[in-house]
């Protein structure tokens, strides 16, 4: 079995965020850290953010941070890895990508405690920068300049400290002095070393011995070395370091972050402590951590904004005269999500990269200056404690934020819980059904594949349109108002005007024929336009003066196009007609041609850059072929070039110019010749870009070829089936730049995405015409017909491959399941330490209290009479119920809920909350015997901790659905030893993990009985699948097992297992014999059990082989061969086999916990299989990872990888090179662009 990795939905948690002017430009961008990959992010003024470049590094990603040399105008990123190597990179805007500037290994591979990667600092003036480890190493490096301007880096510096855990670390602001680094960090060494240990019991042995120190290391630039200048006792619990400007600009020195105080510190200064206020109802006792921070600095002022484990941003100040400091001022600011990572902009936006939910940029409606004198009236208790009542846009009912604004998010999946591919409303393709989120931030999540849409407006028309155009009030690109003044709408035997404005109105005096069907409307020259109909055309100046011409004799029109200075008739009978504008602005004829065939579709290129006419046409009749037309006068209407459609009828044409960064278009060669670049800027919708011929076909297939703009030819035929119906194409702009819209029975989008053509359905009815829209309240958005209706809309979110429906949640979610005879969605949310901001705490806290003193009271009764008997107190004593807090309830509070949902109004049904304390955990539907009715089977626990592991008393409870599958009525509750973790059916029977061990149930009167039990199992099981006689069943740390059922004897034998011990988190079944599993440290394998085995155990009637059989290597008797094995790089959280296409083949489809969503597809074919893993080893070898990881070792992690290639690495083809690229596919013996299109066709056939 040969496997193919790719990534569908990309990683969408966000770890870290900088930003700076990373292209060189004033434009202020950000970078995202995705754990596996970086990407570029740009927002306008609007605050609405676009994506402008994801690249996968192929390897962990542990730190990054911006920093700018002295005097420069460009940012650089310091990126620290598991590679052992810290590198710089530099965006290059020509090319779109990441250049890598330089690379200096200094330690072994992998996340180590004591090799650096894990922090940056960076000096900044931009000078040095310090990497540190968790433990001892600390390497700092000098940067600067060449003669030639180019950057440089230094030798590394050491700056170690044995035995010395780093927590946070900085650059401190000196002005030009000597750099200066920060440090907190804890020195574990033992006064005598004999003791052994971890770390962790020296650390918790004698918390005072062992002192957290704030620690100075000055880069001595004269002597080229690194010193320890200052170090001094800070609060044990502080955890973050910020840098304070210096210099010019402030007092310099640092701020620490501690439990409940910002302490600001500097050498040679007094302490200067602020306690940080709390939120009215929270636990007093429990200490309040900063978790996030940033800064922000301008001329004569500066202020930092931090985070708490709230959701609490609060603005911190200084009152310093020259480099004393007085008072450090902690005020509140509002409340967001909780954020792993905030930065403050440049330009008055707040990003903030939430933990897990969306990510949202802010716009600052105030800094808070104002109620900095409100905030000092804040109750103060005799513990000092400083309190204040939260603002929230959270989903709680709180008020609304007063200091910020959100402007737009970044749509996230993490993290995904359960996952599902189902078609549950019997649509075309299969729904994505994901469990996300946690606490109040749940959902679960439809995702489609295709870009949203947002509808303007839609109305209803007097007829069905047969074809729909705009026209622009100025052709000129220069001009100011770019928008369109009329919209024509086109129907048989009458046309329609509208004109654009405020609202949409008709409109008689545009000088177009009302009176006739239109079959073209073209803006041409200066402000003029042409309206083609059956006998004829139009041609209307800007001051309403009207040419005509007639169509010759009894012929009629039946095709045109048109662009800003020519025009194409094709007449009844095969005709072609050619115009062209002169210097007056008239259209005079210039040729004509008769081709003899009726004419099906005509098609006239766009003009390119630097000239006045375009070079080509394209004319088909109805069986083909495409022939591509001169327009030059010397050979003007004379073939150059053919595309064969193998007798298919064509439906439509399109000749469009895009900006693509695919240098294996063979264009892209004789552009290399001539000097000219890829790719003049990824986002522009200028010339230079590259011509292609669509050609959409009755059967519902789009044909694109690329068009030479000197020579005609066509090359690079690419097919793609859209649909059932015919393919109408109509042209579209997007991001301004150059788009098509393809019509079938859905619709799809052509647009370029990061230099590279996509082509993404729109999640949006069937439509029939369509045109593109510019007014003053959408600058870009699309005008349509569907049947007799018109519809407006503006396509959301470019660059998304799926298009999300998002349904709120109670709580974090655990499992979902579907009604095998309703269809409805079944969901179970538990969570722990839940959020109590929309729960009136006060009055829970007094009923419990009242409760508590009710029994206490009753039980002093009961001592009371009873005299003579001598209980123990303890058994006399009644545990206190625990007291709720805000904004978390407290530690071992649960709440639980089941939710019956209904797939297509996606209202909730029942929404039955389990009683206090029990927190559910596994949930399955199962029929027992014969009867046919489905049963709800929940696993619960009472009194659950989690850490250390301990629960009151666990149960089985059992629910029968009532009204039509609606409702849930509790039957009764089976007690078990362990909490339930999985459970399934098996054979008219439940099958469930207790613990360690399996065992089989029956449905009785009062309880579930327990009818057969296995405990050979090691620890504790998370999943079972069954098949057959057979279970395939995970446990959490020893990998998969195979247990065959002996009904004859009611026994389970283990028979097979792994060799290799692994911590499972999901597993599904491929076939009889074969498991695919995933493990939590990002490892997904496939496990078969040989085929001579397999037959033994079926074949052995009597069961005493299995019976008698002895364990090898204290397991199982058989082992299950290893097949495949890939290191994903995160946590993987589900896995799924389905098919994503209709009558395509079956996938595993894998979900990670940071959002990304990736498929393994089966190769058919060894061909295949040698074409793709000859690719991959030389993209090992000519596209070396972006932080220097080697990335047979990455994708090898844990164990080596076997027999799945890594798509994401030869979908890098396309951004090499053309010399490269010419060198692999050489190799393949193909061209460079069939490489590209077997790349995408893999991914277009058998995934979306």
């Amino acid at each position: 079995m040969y496997l193919y990795n790719l990534t569908l939905q990309r990683p969408t948690s966000v770890y870290q965020s900088i930003s700076g002017n990373f292209s060189g430009t004033k434009q202020v961008e950000i970078i995202l850290n995705h754990g596996r990959s970086l990407e570029l992010i740009r927002y306008d003024e609007n605050g609405k953010m676009q994506s402008v470049l994801y690249t996968e590094v192929f390897g962990i990603i542990r730190s990054i941070i911006p920093f700018r040399l002295t005097s420069g105008t460009k940012d650089y990123i310091i990126v620290g890895s598991d590679s052992g190597r810290v590198v710089i990179l530099e965006y290059n805007s020509q090319k779109n990508q990441f250049d890598k500037i330089h690379q200096e290994t200094f330690g072994r591979s992998g996340c180590r405690r004591i090799v650096p990667g894990q922090y940056l600092a960076v000096d900044p003036k931009g000078r040095a920068f310090m990497i540190g480890a968790i433990e001892k190493q600390k390497l700092v490096y000098i940067l600067n300049r060449d003669s030639s301007a180019n950057l440089t880096i230094s030798s590394p510096l050491e700056a170690h400290k044995s035995n010395t855990i780093v927590f946070s670390m900085c650059g401190v602001d000196v002005g030009f002095e000597n750099p200066i680094f920060a440090t907190i960090s804890v020195d574990y060494t033992e006064e005598d070393n004999s003791g052994g240990g971890s770390i962790e019991e020296m650390m918790d042995e004698d918390v005072g011995k062992k002192k957290k120190l704030l620690t100075y290391y000055e880069l001595d630039l004269g002597l080229n070395n690194v010193v320890r200048k200052w170090s001094d006792q800070v609060d044990d619990s502080s955890n973050i370091v910020m840098t304070v400007p210096g210099g010019t600009e402030g007092p310099g020195g640092v701020l620490v972050a501690s439990e409940d105080y910002i302490v600001y510190r500097n050498q040679d200064h007094a302490e200067v402590r602020s306690r940080i206020p709390r939120r009215y109802g929270s636990d007093p006792n429990k200490g309040l951590l900063i978790i996030s921070h940033s800064s922000h600095k301008q001329k004569g002022m500066f202020f930092f904004l931090v985070q708490s484990e709230h959701g609490d941003l609060y603005k911190i100040t200084l009152d310093y005269q020259g480099d004393q400091v007085s008072a450090v001022n902690v005020n509140y600011f509002d409340t967001i999500v909780l954020a792993n990572c905030l930065t403050v902009l440049k330009n008055g936006f707040l990003f903030a990269a939430s933990e897990f939910g969306d990510h949202t940029l802010y716009f600052f409606k105030s800094i808070g200056d104002e109620e900095e004198e409100g905030q000092a009236k804040r109750l103060e208790d005799k513990d000092g404690h400083l309190w204040f009542t939260p603002r929230n846009s959270c989903g709680t009912k709180m008020e609304e934020l007063k200091n910020l604004e959100p402007t737009s998010h970044l749509s996230s999946l993490s993290p995904i819980i359960d996952f599902k591919v189902l078609d549950l409303v019997r649509e075309e393709n299969p729904q994505l059904y994901s469990l996300c989120g946690t606490g109040l931030n749940s959902s679960l999540k439809v995702l489609r594949h295709g870009l949203s849409v947002t509808t303007i407006t839609t109305a209803n028309l007097p007829g069905v349109p047969s074809g729909i155009w705009t026209v622009p009030k100025s052709t000129s690109p220069n001009a100011i108002d770019q928008t369109d003044k009329y919209i024509v709408v086109s129907f048989v035997g009458t046309t329609s005007v509208l004109s654009v404005g405020d609202t949409i109105q008709e409109n008689h005096e545009s000088g177009i024929l009302e009176t006739t069907t239109t079959l073209l409307v073209k803006s041409m020259g200066d402000d003029a336009i042409i309206q083609v109909f059956p006998t004829g055309f139009r041609h209307i100046k800007s001051d309403l003066r009207i040419n005509e011409w007639r169509a010759p004799g009894r012929k009629t029109i039946v095709r045109a196009s048109a662009n800003q200075s020519q025009l194409a008739i094709a007449l009844s009978g095969g005709e072609i007609i050619y115009f062209e504008l002169d210097q007056a602005g008239n259209l005079i004829e210039i040729i004509k041609k008769d081709l003899r065939r009726d004419i099906a579709c005509i098609e006239i290129s766009p003009i390119p850059k630097g000239r006045n006419m375009a070079r080509f046409i394209a004319v088909s009749d109805w069986e083909g072929p495409i022939r591509v037309l001169s327009l030059d006068r010397d050979n003007c209407l004379g073939q150059v070039s053919m595309l064969d459609t193998d007798k298919v009828y064509i439906e439509s044409l399109s000749i469009i110019e895009m900006q693509l960064n695919e240098m294996g278009i063979e264009t892209k060669k004789s552009q290399s010749q001539t000097g000219q670049t890829a790719s003049s800027s990824v986002t522009s919708g200028g010339g230079g870009g590259s011509l292609f011929l669509f050609v959409g076909l009755k059967n519902g297939v789009i044909k694109r070829a690329t068009l030479d703009s000197v020579t005609g030819e066509l090359s690079d035929i690419r097919t793609r089936l859209l649909g059932r119906k015919p393919v109408k194409l109509f042209k579209v702009k997007v991001r301004g730049s150059n788009a098509m819209l393809a019509l079938s029975s859905r619709v799809w989008l052509n647009y370029i995405n990061q230099g590279k053509l996509d082509i993404v359905p729109l999640s949006i009815e069937p439509l029939e015409n369509a045109s593109n829209l510019s007014s003053e309240q959408s600058a870009e958005s699309i005008v349509a017909t569907s049947e007799n209706k018109i519809i407006i809309f503006s396509i959301d979110k470019l660059g998304d491959l799926f298009n999300q429906e998002t349904i709120k949640l109670n709580a974090t979610p655990k499992r979902f399941i579907i009604h095998p005879q309703t269809s409805y969605i079944i969901i179970l949310e538990t969570e722990t330490n839940y959020n109590t901001d929309n729960i009136d705490v006060d009055k829970i806290n007094e009923q419990n209290e009242k409760v508590y003193l009710e029994k206490q009271k009753e039980l002093q009764q009961e001592m009371d009479i009873d005299d003579d008997d001598n209980n123990n107190e303890e058994n006399n004593q009644i545990e206190p119920i625990k007291k709720l807090f805000k904004p978390k309830a407290g530690k071992g509070q649960w709440k639980s809920y089941i939710k019956i949902m209904d797939p297509i109004t996606h209202e909730s049904l029942e929404s039955l909350m389990l009683e206090d304390g029990e927190a559910g955990f596994s949930v399955c539907t199962c029929s027992f015997g014969e009867s046919g009715e489905i049963f709800l089977v929940v696993g619960c626990a009472t009194g659950m901790i989690l850490n250390p592991k301990s629960h009151k008393s666990a149960h089985l409870n059992l629910y029968r659905f009532i009204d039509g599958g609606k409702r849930l009525e509790l039957l009764y509750k089976t007690e078990v030893e362990e909490p339930v973790y999985a459970m399934a059916q098996f054979q008219g029977r439940l099958v469930c993990g207790v613990g360690k061990s399996i065992r089989i149930y029956d449905m009785g009167k009062k309880k579930l009985l327990r009818k057969c039990e296995t405990k050979n199992l090691p620890n504790t099981i998370v999943n079972i699948h069954s098949l057959g006689d057979r279970l395939v069943v995970g446990d959490i740390q020893e990998s998969i097992h195979f247990i065959k059922y002996k009904r004859s004897e009611n026994m389970l034998y283990v028979f097979a297992d792994d060799l290799a011990p692994r911590w499972m988190t999901s597993s599904v079944m491929l076939d009889y014999d074969t498991v695919a599993g995933a493990d939590k440290f990002g490892n997904i394998f496939v496990l078969r059990l040989p085929l001579s085995i397999s037959d033994e155990v079926e074949e052995d009637p009597t069961g005493t082989k299995l019976k008698f059989e002895t364990g090898t290597l204290n397991g199982a008797p058989h082992k299950l061969e290893h097949i495949a094995n890939f290191f994903v790089g995160d946590t993987v959280t589900t896995l799924n086999k389905t098919s994503l296409v209709v009558g395509g083949p079956e996938v595993i489809l894998y979900t990670t916990i940071s959002g990304a969503i990736g498929a393994l597809i089966p190769f058919s074919s060894r061909e295949d299989v040698d074409f793709y893993s000859t690719l991959e080893m030389n993209m090992r070898t000519d596209c070396l990872p972006l932080c220097g990881r080697d990335h047979l070792a990455y994708r090898s992690y844990y164990f080596p990888v076997k027999n799945i290639i890594d798509g994401d690495l030869c979908e890098q083809f396309s951004t090499l090179n053309y010399q490269k690229q010419l060198t692999i596919s050489e190799e393949l013996s193909r061209s460079p662009s069939e490489v590209i299109k077997k790349l995408e066709e893999i991914r277009s056939q058998k995934l979306l």
